[in-house]
């Protein structure tokens, strides 16, 4: 028996990204077992998932995986792990010790990955190797709130950006004035989050560049690939939807600097915004899992959890290099909702949206040989829109029955 076929990987989270890890490891005959998280989760639904387990509440439970990972020991004894999810991340990162008995762990130990999780770690491992990063003005405080010398707007921005997401729906807050900043930093105080307040840099989502990099055991960069983010979702502070490879040689040595800072080792994607105000990129935020555009750099030659397999299971000495391909990665679902229903906000023309879909592509999640996980994606994005609309027309019939009025605009619901 191969290695490849006894000794596959364990995807934790089923998302795109989690879709994109599975057919990057089944791209090279490599079994994998996916472990779905989330109702909406896509990866199980692809023909290349040998097999599939559920866990219904990860974020509240992260310990479930833990004990998952315990009952399969044996069945997925040698197996790489890897995952999309910060708080899996967490656990394995803290349970690196125990788990690596059964398995091949290739999440950082904590003393390393915390500077990637807290992002005031991050912002100060920076400062100490010379990298641009947006001005700090203190932690999210009345105190810091109230400073005379707050430039407008700002951004709060969580320490830890899981809790955040999960508490209030949005990564970060934006405040134009010091009335809303106040406001912005008693609903975090009141929720027992910390953050900072930090300048917002300007500027359009294409000045958007990811440098990514796979430091190997020895601490050396054995592959990387500097990406753009063409769009957003959604916009300003999203994630990618539209992305393509570029060539920014200026951000390698920030970035390994950095990441040989906080003793970095595997995957991970470094991202800075380029500042209109002086020309100068700065730091946004270190990806220390899985990440969502990983799909760009496998069709560009650079195939980051191979990678991991390879080092950590076959003990490999591992190196790989972009292949020249000039084409452009798209979240299809997303881009069409974005530029049917919002393309105003981004201030887009008909021909800029569709300029990408002219070039050589691929996409996040269709795929012609693997069709179901986007099928699924769409009827889940259907029962959401759905849903939202039948939400909106409740809401509507109860602020009318408050006030009195008919519901509805005189359109009635069966």
């Amino acid at each position: 028996m191969s290695a490849r076929s006894e000794c596959g990987a364990i995807v934790v989270g089923g998302s795109i990204t989690g879709l994109s890890s599975l057919r990057a490891f089944a791209s090279h005959g490599i079994p994998v077992a996916v472990v779905a998280t989330d109702r909406r989760d896509v990866a199980p639904y692809s023909r290349w998932a040998s097999e599939t387990h559920r866990l219904d509440d990860v974020q509240a439970d992260p310990e479930s995986v833990l004990d998952l990972l315990e009952r399969q020991a044996r069945r997925w004894r040698g197996r790489v792990v890897l995952t999309n999810l910060d708080e899996v991340a967490i656990l394995l990162a803290r349970h690196r010790e125990r788990l690596e008995r059964w398995y091949r762990i290739v999440t950082p130990p904590w003393d390393t990955i915390r500077h990637v999780m807290q992002k005031d770690l991050t912002y100060a491992a920076a400062r100490e190797v010379g990298v641009d990063a947006p001005r700090s003005y203190g932690e999210a405080s009345l105190e810091t709130a109230a400073l005379d010398d707050v430039v407008f707007p700002v951004v709060v921005k969580p320490v830890e950006s899981r809790p955040f997401v999960v508490r209030f729906g949005v990564k970060l807050f934006v405040a134009h004035d010091r009335d809303e900043l106040r406001r912005r930093v008693e609903d975090v105080l009141a929720a027992a989050l910390r953050a900072e307040i930090i300048d917002l840099v300007p500027g359009p989502d294409d000045l958007f560049y990811s440098y990514t990099v796979y430091i190997d055991r020895y601490g050396d960069p054995a592959a990387e690939l500097c990406t753009r983010k063409l769009r957003k979702s959604p916009p300003f502070f999203g994630v990618a939807r539209v992305a393509e490879v570029a060539s920014r040689s200026e951000l390698r040595e920030p970035t390994l600097a950095l990441l040989r800072r906080i003793g970095w080792r595997g995957m991970a994607s470094v991202e800075y915004k380029l500042d209109p105000r002086d020309g100068r990129h700065r730091l946004m935020e270190i990806n220390g899992r899985s990440f969502l555009i990983q799909g760009l750099a496998q069709r560009a030659g650079v195939n980051y959890p191979l990678l991991a397999w390879r080092e950590s299971v076959l003990g490999e000495n591992v190196s790989a290099a972009f292949n020249g391909w000039g084409g452009v990665w798209i979240h299809l679902l997303d881009d069409l909702y974005y530029g049917l229903f919002h393309r105003a906000v981004e201030g887009a023309s008909v021909r800029q949206y569709l300029t990408p879909y002219g070039r050589p592509k691929i996409f996040a999640v269709w795929s012609a040989d693997d069709p179901k996980p986007f099928l699924m994606q769409g009827y889940h994005a259907l029962r959401h829109a759905a849903a939202a609309s039948l939400d909106g027309e409740i809401r509507a019939a109860l602020r009318s029955h408050v006030q009195g009025m008919p519901a509805g605009n005189g359109h009635s619901r069966p």
